[in-house]
């Protein structure tokens, strides 16, 4: 049964972390006009595993609107040609996104306010960026690189962002389909992500093997074409608590990157109607590079979502419990409402190391996208 198109507005359930404050509505109405013109900016955007080169976005302008499509570029900008670690173990980090930050601003000034929660967070602390040439964060594992320049040239190659672009593109949309979100994709993402955490039979020395996933996903697949229970992301719950609108944020930009890996994943291949059978061995194929990406994704989500890193003290308590205790710190530190920390917000390296049990969460939610994107489609 196809699903019936499901759309809310999940933004005006966000509140600053600590707190029960609600971000201005202009805050708000800037977020979904920045998604949807990222979406679309970015809609034949695909670079495929092993293919050289990287995304340069040039966004000129550092209004409240344009930093804004600066946090949705962050979000939503992650490919499979990310290289983090070559096959001899060294830390290459090749085919990072770039974006160019066009700013009048010092760029002290122009650093504090990206780091507002209404923007990219805590973001700044971990990424590569560089201020007039002045390079921070070096070293850092994530795929997105940010630019602040006073004047850039011209790039034949880059996508280049005005805000008159985007008011443009929101005054061309019906307005239905600018301020509201179509959450099916995510409500069904987060059914699978469940599904995952029951998945037990995974050594982490074949967390990639398809085969592993194939009770899971035939189970996933039966549950999702025969649900007709009509459904809501937001739910009552979204109204007292923050850490399920994160949750439930969390699993729309997931989503939002749905029909981008499945570009770049499909295009290695001849055009043509594909068979199940060839449309799943591509996605098995290709779930390193998915995994991977899936990873770096959501690092760079969780910080702008206002989470950050254990500090090495943190990281040195953990390593000295056991069993539950482990679980039950995590779950402790994830949910301070005024500092959140997220164990897993590392270098997909060292996440086979510190906690390879969560791997299976990002491969057999990358494994499951043709089946969520068909259960939308059908």
């Amino acid at each position: 049964m196809k699903a019936a198109v499901l759309r809310e507005r999940p933004f005006e359930f966000l509140k600053r972390k600590g707190s029960n404050e609600a971000f201005p509505e202009q805050t708000v109405a800037d977020w979904y006009m920045a998604r949807a013109y990222v979406l679309d900016c970015l809609k034949d955007v695909a670079f495929v595993p092993g293919m050289p080169g990287h995304l340069h976005v040039i966004v000129d302008g550092d209004s409240p609107l344009m930093l804004s499509v600066v946090r949705f570029l962050c979000l939503y900008a992650h490919y499979l040609n990310y290289v983090e670690y070559d096959m001899f173990g060294n830390k290459v980090c090749r085919n990072r996104t770039v974006i160019t930050i066009i700013s009048a601003r010092e760029g002290a000034d122009i650093v504090s306010e990206l780091e507002k929660e209404e923007y990219l967070s805590n973001l700044l602390q971990v990424c590569r960026y560089s201020v007039a040439g002045k390079v921070f964060n070096e070293d850092s594992y994530i795929d997105i690189d940010i630019e602040i320049v006073k004047e850039c040239g011209d790039d034949a190659d880059a996508i280049r962002i005005t805000e008159d672009d985007v008011k443009a593109f929101v005054a061309d949309r019906p307005q239905e389909e600018v301020f509201s979100i179509d959450t099916r994709k995510a409500l069904f993402a987060s059914h699978a992500y469940i599904l995952g955490g029951v998945i037990d039979n995974l050594p982490h020395e074949d967390i990639f093997g398809a085969g592993r996933y194939v009770q899971a996903l035939d189970t996933f697949r039966y549950l999702l074409f025969n649900d007709t229970e009509a459904r809501t992301l937001v739910t009552p719950a979204w109204e007292n608590s923050p850490v399920t609108v994160r949750n439930g944020i969390s699993d729309i930009m997931c989503t939002d990157c749905f029909e981008s890996r499945e570009r770049a994943v499909v295009s290695q291949y001849p055009a043509g109607r594909l068979s199940e059978k060839e449309r799943r061995t591509i996605w098995e194929r290709n779930n390193y590079a998915l995994s991977l990406s899936e990873h770096c994704r959501w690092v760079v989500e969780k910080l702008i979502m206002g989470f950050r890193p254990y500090s090495n003290p943190e990281l040195n308590k953990y390593e000295t419990l056991f069993g539950s205790e482990k679980s039950s710190f995590c779950k402790q530190m994830k949910k301070d409402a005024a500092d959140p920390a997220h164990l897993d917000l590392c270098s997909y390296w060292d996440l086979r190391r510190i906690d390879p049990d969560n791997l299976k969460y990002d491969s057999f939610l990358m494994l499951a996208i043709p089946l969520i994107l068909g259960k939308v489609r059908q």
